[in-house]
């Protein structure tokens, strides 16, 4: 079985993992467990699924008690033949599968990258120390007329004690087809870059003024956002240090 077998039969499987014993099942979730990016592909449609399912619940609620009734009313009843079917009964069904698919397409999400995956990426640029800087200066001004002719984010405000950080130059970062503006600072010694994108939708992250902290490997990040951009600010030192920052 390859990829995309697996991806055919597991577009069936339903979220909650009642279908977890299903032989039908069994080979292409083995194969996820394996393949790391079909087992990504996976969770998403899993939230996906889950989204569509539980907003045509609140969309369609079901009456209260209409299960007990059903099972008080159920009698023999001997199919009719599909050539029996009256047309507008058919119709109706039609226009329903219609209506099911129609939901799937509105409320998928439509190109919303994974802010962790930017994250994750940026940081890389961070830590790359051959070209970590495209264009050297100490000057914001130029700094930001160098950004317009590349196309990257250049009019922002950034937090005000960040302006008495050492400007050591900048570098634009290409990232799922968005610029990326890259600002390399220093302050007591210590090492940071700032990044700023035209973007604050994410799957994964809820646009806020509020400064949202995360440390990992030695790096404490701070992300928030103001406007229509998204800031990230990264450095090689304690939560507390880079707080003083902002």
């Amino acid at each position: 079985m390859n990829i995309q077998e697996a991806k055919l039969i597991l577009q069936a499987y339903r979220p909650g993992g009642q279908d977890a014993a299903d032989p039908m099942f069994a080979e292409a979730l083995a194969l996820a467990q394996r393949d790391p990016e079909l087992q990504k592909w996976l969770a998403q449609e899993q939230a996906l699924d889950s989204l569509v399912q539980t907003r045509l619940q609140k969309a369609v609620p079901v009456p209260f008690g209409l299960k007990t009734r059903l099972l008080a009313q159920r009698k023999a009843v001997r199919p009719t033949p599909w050539w029996r079917i009256p047309l507008w009964l058919t119709t109706a069904a039609a226009v329903l599968v219609l209506l099911l698919a129609l939901s799937f397409v509105w409320f998928k999400p439509v190109n919303q990258p994974q802010f962790a995956e930017l994250r994750g990426v940026m940081l890389q640029n961070s830590m790359q120390m051959d070209g970590h800087i495209s264009h050297m200066a100490q000057d914001m001004t130029q700094v930001q007329g160098w950004l317009k002719t590349q196309n990257a984010p250049a009019d922002f405000a950034m937090p005000a004690l960040l302006h008495d950080a050492m400007l050591k130059g900048c570098k634009v970062i290409e990232w799922h087809g968005q610029k990326v503006t890259m600002l390399c600072l220093g302050a007591g010694g210590k090492h940071m870059d700032l990044f700023v994108i035209d973007c604050t939708h994410f799957r994964d992250l809820k646009p806020s003024e509020a400064v949202q902290f995360a440390q990992a490997d030695g790096v404490t990040t701070a992300v928030w956002c103001n406007g229509d951009k998204t800031f990230l600010l990264a450095g090689q030192m304690e939560k507390s240090e880079l707080q003083k920052m902002l």
